[in-house]
């Protein structure tokens, strides 16, 4: 290669640094330009249901939501089953400010913990940013048998465009449509 060549490259690559350096250095007015406002962000809609493990409730079984949405560690939060096999993962949302180029993605996994042995019942990369866009709404009779496989769910173009991919072992029987 020629020497005019690489410090056209050399100016070329302290312009982008430069470029980087402001972008992520300058707050205020140069940044707005850069970022949406800050806006409230559902990470994980509130779910609630049964779990079962061969028809049978499953009694005090851990239920661990883990989301990774900010950082590779991600976040958990941890629930138990009922004396009816009953659980309630409550909402988890955020007040954030979305960078103009970026893509929103929470990625959403939830496991189950009784006696010794984990099942993994909720796979999900939620792209929607607002309250059960998960499903397209809030899911009617929720329920989750242990001994199911997760299986990939097709959402249907009703969930709307970006919905993300969802793989789960639990049912429904119908979705109540949220009004906006």
């Amino acid at each position: 290669m020629s020497l005019e060549f690489l410090q056209k490259k050399l100016v070329y690559a302290k312009r982008l640094l430069i470029l980087f350096l402001f972008i992520h250095s300058v707050e205020g007015v140069a940044m707005s330009f850069f970022t949406k406002p800050e806006e409230e962000i559902v990470l994980c809609s509130p779910m609630e249901g049964q779990i079962t493990l061969h028809g049978k409730p499953v009694v005090e079984a851990r239920l661990q939501r883990w989301i990774k949405w900010k950082d590779e560690k991600g976040e958990f939060d941890t629930v138990y089953t009922n004396e009816h096999g009953r659980f309630v993962l409550p909402l988890k949302k955020e007040k954030i400010k979305l960078s103009k180029f970026a893509q929103f993605v929470v990625a959403q996994e939830i496991r189950v913990y009784f006696k010794g042995v984990e099942y993994l019942i909720w796979v999900k990369a939620k792209r929607e940013k607002a309250l059960y866009d998960e499903l397209g709404g809030k899911p009617v009779n929720f329920r989750c048998e242990l001994s199911d496989e997760v299986i990939p769910v097709d959402l249907g173009v009703d969930v709307g465009p970006g919905s993300g991919l969802l793989g789960t072992s639990c049912k429904w029987d119908s979705i109540e449509r949220m009004g906006n």
